[in-house]
């Protein structure tokens, strides 16, 4: 035991103090950081006042008013400017084209008479291609102008018209058994949270999977191996290795969880947060709790594959060939939780749950974006370590021949004769 933990003490050590490590790390809580505060960063940079320009010719009415005050009530960031009126059509589009290129506007409505609709018909003429939220924004509040005016053609009172347009409210629910079932802000929180910590457990898991059999490969290249395997068993040595690069792995993502929680708390990333209803004091404590698990169980599975893989090849150059079947694997098992974000109770994002390879990021799917039953989770977890297990046997005989093989990869038919020589101790 003792001889295993200095190979984790040593294993961490040496790659906790590199300068790739710290280079890394500080750039990606730098990168972090920066895509947390983005928006406040573009908002300072940006001009106050910068709003699109869209003019209309033709004289100001009731129509131009409402509309005018509608784009900046909603804050739709488009101003409405009178270019004034010609007399006709002929001499209107004269003058908007002309205001066009001396670029005043970025694009003019030209209004003419529809007399079935009982409301003015809005043409708009831009030079640049279509923008199509900008066309979207005037077509929406032209909609809410015509409904304006005709129902105060309607002789409605005021109070009756404010109760007509009163947006409706809607809350959303989701129904747990047993529960009051998650409010909209927490769903909105979770799917932020399962998102991030998906895809976090997705790099890691990747990252320093690859770091497991680089560096085993490497060792094996130098015949370094030679004399570990001789003051070392193999089994504590592997594990060793996996061990300590794991613990390097949850000192980055404590950093990164540091960094992020930190800046979410910002009091202006705060309000931004709060206006998307989202409430960082609804995060569940479960839910870290579960991603810890989950993340131990993906990290232990691949990593074991990593390191029987990179037992079996002689170069470095040749270690990214070899771990493209366990790429697969987790690309695999990723593609399926993006997908599962969607709908994470379709019977076969259930069914992917219990798979093994896919369930640390499947079943962690679930539990922060419906309600798996607590025996659901059970089994997963069940079957996810007893997998765990077996791969970690069969990778400790592989790795136990593979590193004393050099040249080309050895066949199965010439490792399973090799392993039936050995045992794991």
């Amino acid at each position: 035991m003792n001889r295993m933990m200095t190979v984790i003490r040593f294993t961490f050590l040496s790659r906790v103090r590199t300068k790739s490590f710290l280079v890394t790390t500080l750039i990606f809580a730098v990168a972090l950081s920066a895509m947390i505060n983005l928006p406040a960063i573009i908002a300072k940079f940006s001009s106050s006042d910068e709003r699109t320009n869209i003019g209309f010719v033709g004289p100001e009415t009731e129509v131009t008013r409402s509309l005018s005050a509608y784009l900046e009530k909603q804050e739709t960031g488009i101003r409405l400017i009178p270019l004034g009126d010609a007399g006709s059509k002929e001499a209107n589009a004269k003058l908007g084209n002309g205001k066009l290129e001396a670029k005043a506007v970025k694009g003019y409505l030209e209004w003419s008479d529809d007399a079935a609709a009982g409301f003015p018909r809005a043409t708009y003429y831009a030079k640049s291609s279509m923008d199509a939220s900008l066309t979207a924004k005037l077509r929406t509040g032209l909609q809410a102008v015509k409904a304006e005016i005709v129902v105060k053609d309607l002789g409605l009172t005021a109070e009756q018209r404010g109760k007509l347009n009163a947006p409706v409210s809607l809350k959303s629910v989701q129904v747990h058994e047993g529960t009051d079932g998650k409010t909209e802000s927490q769903m909105k929180m979770a799917y932020v949270l399962v998102y991030a910590l998906l895809f976090m457990l997705y790099m890691t898991v990747i990252g320093y999977g690859n770091m497991v059999a680089t560096e085993i490969t490497a060792e094996k290249s130098s015949r370094v191996m030679e004399v570990l395997i001789t003051t070392v068993a193999p089994l504590k040595q592997m594990f060793g290795k996996i061990i300590g690069i794991c613990l390097l792995g949850l000192v980055q993502i404590a950093v990164f969880l540091a960094v992020g929680a930190a800046n979410l708390l910002i009091p202006q990333n705060l309000d931004k947060l709060q206006g998307l209803n989202i409430n960082l004091s609804e995060v569940p404590l479960s839910l870290i709790g579960f991603f810890i698990v989950f993340y131990l169980l993906g990290y232990f599975i691949y990593a074991t594959m990593f390191a029987a893989v990179g037992s079996l090849v002689s170069r470095t150059e040749e270690v990214g060939q070899a771990i493209m079947p366990v790429m697969f694997l987790i690309i695999g098992g990723f593609m399926i939780a993006v997908f599962g974000l969607q709908n994470p109770t379709a019977p076969w994002i259930v069914a992917m749950s219990y798979v093994p390879f896919f369930s640390p990021l499947i079943m962690f799917l679930r539990i922060g974006m419906s309600d798996p039953a607590w025996w659901e989770i059970g089994i997963s977890i069940a079957v996810t370590t007893a997998t765990m297990i077996a791969l970690s046997w069969l990778a400790a005989k592989i790795y136990r021949v593979g590193v004393l093989m050099y040249g080309k990869r050895p066949s199965l038919r010439e490792l399973r004769k090799a392993m039936k020589a050995f045992k794991v101790n």
